[in-house]
């Protein structure tokens, strides 16, 4: 097991006092997070429906061992994936990231670590390396937002890859809500390349374009059949793209996947996300620009006499 801290910063000082609701979200948004990091590393989306799987209920076990005055700190264990789920992570298993495929998943690391990564780089800003999706951020805001009734934040330690404590305030949550906002929504796409990567366990496949891009596309039902029939061939997939808060593709839900034709030959390009922001910014408006320009303004000095027999002059 994996020893991780978490603490309330703040608080009555020397004094073990928390309140009861207080502790639950924090924990509660611990965990939520933890298990969508983890299941959108592997999967590809934080979130989806229908039951658990029984590796993720086993990879995102987090026990409370001790809770201790000062600012709150709460001693939290966390199984490392490979112990936890040993037929899936352990041994000789080799797990990409999903959003990432030539990097592999670190399975001596616990979901928290995983969590507490995606915590890292929201903070601190760096939209490129930002590994999340809409739901997942939504829980980032949840985490920054738990801490209340006294305290200003939440401090994790004993976390994987970070050389200094996480510190997550809630001054940070504008900047997660922000982030969370400009995420490129979905959009319809159709993207043709060759079919490079199937799987017998896996619902994604790899398209590789003609130039060298590669692209994930997730079938929710597939003929594997089919697939391999298509394995190294020119395929067409139609489906709705899934975005990066960076505006990069992450994956395509794939409707339809079928041999490509001659004319699908202009498809052969990544999907580009559509810009959430206004195309221009809006400026101040003065005597001299925008509507008062047009239509003139109103001096303002007129007796309520004088506006009536205007009022009444152009009836």
């Amino acid at each position: 097991m994996k020893k991780h801290t978490m603490t309330l910063l703040g608080g009555t000082r020397g004094e073990l006092r928390v309140p009861a609701d207080v502790l639950l979200e924090t924990v509660g948004a611990l965990l939520e997070g933890a298990r969508q990091a983890t299941r959108f590393f592997i999967e590809g989306e934080s979130t989806r429906k229908g039951p658990r799987p029984a590796w993720l209920d086993a990879a995102c076990t987090v026990e409370v061992t001790g809770l201790t005055a000062g600012s709150a700190v709460v001693a939290l264990e966390a199984p490392a994936l490979a112990d936890a789920a040993p037929d899936r992570f352990g041994g000789a298993h080799q797990v990409s990231l999903f959003a990432e495929p030539q990097q592999l998943l670190d399975a001596s690391h616990s979901a928290v670590d995983i969590f507490a990564g995606v915590l890292a780089s929201v903070v601190r800003g760096e939209k490129e390396r930002v590994l999340a999706d809409r739901a997942l951020l939504d829980t980032c805001v949840r985490f920054a937002r738990a801490a209340r009734d006294g305290f200003d934040g939440v401090q994790l330690e004993g976390i994987a890859g970070l050389s200094a404590p996480l510190m997550v305030r809630r001054d940070d949550v504008a900047k997660i809500e922000l982030l969370r906002d400009e995420t490129p929504g979905p959009k319809a796409v159709r993207v043709s390349g060759t079919l490079d990567t199937i799987s017998a366990t896996k619902s994604d496949v790899v398209l590789t374009l003609s130039d060298g891009t590669t692209v994930a596309a997730r079938l929710d039902a597939h003929d594997n059949e089919q697939l391999k029939a298509l394995f190294g061939s020119r395929v067409v997939v139609s489906g709705m793209a899934q975005f990066r808060p960076s505006g990069k593709l992450l994956v395509i839900d794939v409707e339809h996947l079928g041999p490509a034709r001659d004319g699908d030959a202009v498809f052969e390009s990544s999907p580009k996300a559509t810009a959430t922001r206004p195309a221009a910014s809006l400026l101040p408006q003065d005597e001299t620009s925008g509507v008062s320009a047009f239509f003139g303004t109103w001096p303002g000095d007129e007796s309520d006499e004088e506006l009536l027999d205007a009022l009444e002059a152009i009836r």
